[in-house]
């Protein structure tokens, strides 16, 4: 699979890699694993002083494709930042946050007729 696709279909953020497929009672997985370069510290934005100290996974549901469910497994690295002190996680690989407009309708007098 594509790095792109994850990106363009699901949203998916540059820094973490495609590992594999997994199909699981009628649902389909795909496991991603962060890179290297993006453990970096959040406070300081050191890069060679971080250390990893640990992972856990989370399970994160997607659009479907077609009638299965899809879900993007991912890990959260921890690391220690050798420079600042500083403990953190890398956050999950969902899109970033939109500020959306809402829509409003708008009906012109024109096209109105009152009736």
């Amino acid at each position: 699979m594509s790095q792109t696709l994850l990106a363009k279909a699901f949203g998916v953020r540059e820094g973490y890699e495609y590992v594999r497929p997994e199909f699981v009672k009628g649902t389909v997985e795909f496991h991603l694993t962060v890179k290297e370069q993006c453990l970096g510290c959040p406070d300081c934005h050191s890069g060679a002083g971080v250390i990893r100290k640990g992972a856990r996974h989370r399970r994160l549901q997607t659009v479907p494709i077609g009638l299965k469910p899809v879900f993007l497994v991912t890990e959260v690295p921890r690391g220690h930042c050798r420079a600042c002190g500083r403990l953190f996680e890398v956050s999950p690989p969902l899109p970033r946050p939109m500020f959306t407009t809402p829509i409003r309708w708008r009906i012109s007098s024109a096209t109105w007729d009152g009736a």
